[in-house]
C-alpha cells in the first residue's frame, strides 16, 4: 500500500475545520493524513463562534445551519440532544454553534483514527518544490511541515482604518479591531461611544457595550444610516435549488433589469399578503449564476449603487436581536447617524468628530469618548498586511480578483497565481470566494464549498 497523502489546511475556523471533516469522511481508509493548522487555542470556532456570550445569536434559523451539506438535519439533531424545545425555526446562540462545530470536528477525528493532526501555530511562509511537488510550510517558532496539498482556509481580516481617523489612530480613543473584546471592554463608558458602521459586526459590538452594568450612549455612524432588517418569526424552510425563479427567466442579464424584476416581485408578494423575504430567499441558490452573468461592469455597478440596500435585506438579524436593536433605538440610548466622517481628534479625554450629515452641506461636530471601527472586513489582498498574505502576494502565488473582493480561484478552488495560472496543489476556501460566487460568507454556501473542495481533493494534486 502506498503512503498516505498529506493535506495541510491553514486555518481551523468553520471553512478549515469542515474541509478537514469532509476530506476525512470522503477519503478511503488509510489514504489521507490531514494537518489542521490554527493559531488560536480552540479549533473549529473561528472568529464568529469564538464567543461565550449567549446574547449573540445566529442570523440563520437552525434548520439551515447544518455543517454538513449531505446531512441537513445534523445540527437540529445535535440541538435536540441539548433541549427538545429546540427546532428548525430556532435562532440559536453562536456559542452553542461553536460547541457544535467542535463536536463535529472531534467526531471526524475519532473516526479517522489518528489521521488528523492538530497543529497550534502561525504559518510564516509557504514554498513548493517544483521537482517533487511537495509544499514546505514554515511555522513561527516551530518545525516546518511537509504536505502534498495545501488549502488556504483563511477567514475574515480586520477592517482598514478609515482616513478620517488618522488623528486618533494608535490612541486609547480608537479601537481598530472590532473583534478585540478586551479593547471594547476598556472603552470609556462615561461618554458616548461612536461605532463606525451599522452592519452585523457593529450590532455585535453594540450589544456587547449595552450588556454591561454601565451602558453608554452609542452613535451608529454610517453613510446612509441603514440597518439590517429582521427575520420573521417562524421562518419558512429554504426553497429547493431548482431553476432560476420564473420572475427572472428571460430577463436581460443587466443590473437594472434584475433589480427592477426583484423589486416588482417583492412588492407583488407583499400586495398578495406574502412576505418580501420569500423573494430574496428564492434567489439564494442562484445568486452565483446571476452574479457571474452580470460581468465585471455590472458587478462593479452593483457594488457602487446597490450593495448597501442588498445587504440590509439579504443579511437579516434574528428576531430577538432585531427587537433588541429596535428597543435600544426607541429608548434613545442608541442613535443612528447618517453621514460621512471627515476627521477625528482627541482633546484630553474627549474625542471630537467632524461629520457631514447625509444630504447636508455643512459639517457638524460630535463629542465622544471612544471610536470603534466596524466598517467591515478587508477582502482586498493587496492591502492586507497579515504576514502570510504578504508573503504569498510577494511570491506571486496569489492575486486579487479585478474587483478586489477576495482571492482569485478557478472553478475547482485552485488559487490563481500572479501570472494567471492555477498553482498545482494549492487551494482556497472561505469568505473570499465571494469574488467568484458573491454568496460565499454564510454557512449554507460554505458547507457546499467545503464538500465540493473535499471531492476535488480525493484525486492527486491538480
Amino acid at each position: 500500500m502506498s503512503a498516505p497523502r498529506t493535506l495541510a489546511i491553514i486555518g481551523a475556523g468553520y471553512s478549515g475545520a469542515l474541509t478537514a471533516v469532509q476530506a476525512l469522511r470522503q477519503a478511503p481508509p488509510g489514504q489521507l493524513r490531514v494537518a489542521l493548522i490554527e493559531r488560536r487555542s480552540r479549533f473549529a470556532r473561528g472568529l464568529a463562534y469564538h464567543t461565550w456570550d449567549d446574547n449573540l445569536l445566529l442570523n440563520v434559523p437552525a434548520g439551515n445551519m447544518s455543517a454538513l451539506a449531505e446531512e441537513p438535519q445534523h445540527f437540529v439533531d445535535y440541538l435536540r440532544g441539548i433541549d427538545p424545545a429546540f427546532g428548525p425555526a430556532s435562532f440559536i446562540s453562536r456559542r452553542i454553534y461553536g460547541d457544535y462545530l467542535e463536536d463535529t470536528l472531534q467526531a471526524a477525528e475519532r473516526a479517522a483514527n489518528g489521521q488528523l493532526q492538530r497543529v497550534n501555530g502561525s504559518v510564516r511562509s509557504l514554498n513548493r518544490d517544483t521537482t517533487t511537488g511537495q509544499w514546505r510550510i514554515a511555522l513561527v517558532g516551530g518545525p516546518a511541515l511537509q504536505a502534498d496539498t495545501v488549502v488556504l482556509a483563511l477567514g475574515h481580516f480586520a477592517p482598514l482604518d478609515p482616513a478620517a481617523v488618522a488623528g486618533i489612530r494608535g490612541s486609547d480613543a480608537y479601537v481598530a479591531n472590532p473583534w478585540d473584546g478586551d479593547a471594547i471592554d476598556r472603552a470609556d463608558r462615561t461618554r458616548p461611544i461612536a461605532i463606525l458602521g451599522a452592519a452585523h459586526t457593529a450590532i455585535d459590538v453594540l450589544f456587547r457595550l449595552t450588556s454591561a452594568g454601565t451602558a453608554p450612549d452609542v452613535l451608529l455612524i454610517s453613510r446612509r444610516g441603514l440597518l439590517a432588517q429582521g427575520h420573521r418569526f417562524a421562518p419558512k424552510a429554504p426553497p429547493p435549488a431548482t431553476d432560476i425563479p420564473a420572475f427572472l427567466q428571460g430577463v436581460p442579464p443587466t443590473l437594472r433589469a434584475y433589480t427592477r424584476a426583484i423589486i416588482r416581485e417583492a412588492r407583488g408578494q407583499e400586495a398578495a399578503g406574502g412576505d418580501w423575504r420569500d423573494t430574496l430567499n428564492s434567489l439564494r441558490p442562484h445568486t452565483p449564476t446571476l452574479w457571474q452573468r452580470l460581468g465585471i461592469a455590472g458587478q462593479r455597478r452593483f457594488l457602487r449603487e446597490v450593495v448597501p440596500y442588498w445587504d440590509i435585506h439579504r443579511h437579516r438579524l434574528a428576531p430577538a436581536a432585531s427587537r433588541r436593536l429596535e428597543q435600544l433605538l426607541q429608548s434613545g440610548q442608541v442613535r443612528r447617524v447618517a453621514g460621512q466622517l471627515l476627521s477625528a481628534a482627541t482633546d484630553g479625554a474627549v474625542t471630537q468628530l467632524r461629520l457631514r450629515p447625509r444630504g447636508a452641506g455643512a459639517a457638524q461636530a460630535l463629542a465622544v469618548g471612544t471610536v470603534i471601527n466596524c466598517t467591515g472586513p478587508t477582502y482586498d489582498i493587496g492591502l492586507i498586511q497579515e504576514p502570510l498574505i504578504v508573503e504569498l502576494r510577494e511570491s506571486g502565488l496569489i492575486r486579487p480578483d479585478p474587483l478586489r473582493l477576495g482571492m482569485e480561484v478557478d472553478a475547482g478552488y485552485r488559487v490563481i497565481a500572479r501570472d494567471g495560472t492555477a498553482t498545482p496543489g494549492l487551494y482556497y476556501v472561505g469568505p473570499m470566494l465571494k469574488a467568484r460566487y458573491w454568496e460565499a460568507i454564510a454557512i449554507p454556501e460554505l458547507r457546499v464549498h467545503t464538500q465540493r473542495l473535499a471531492q476535488q481533493l480525493r484525486g492527486p494534486p491538480a
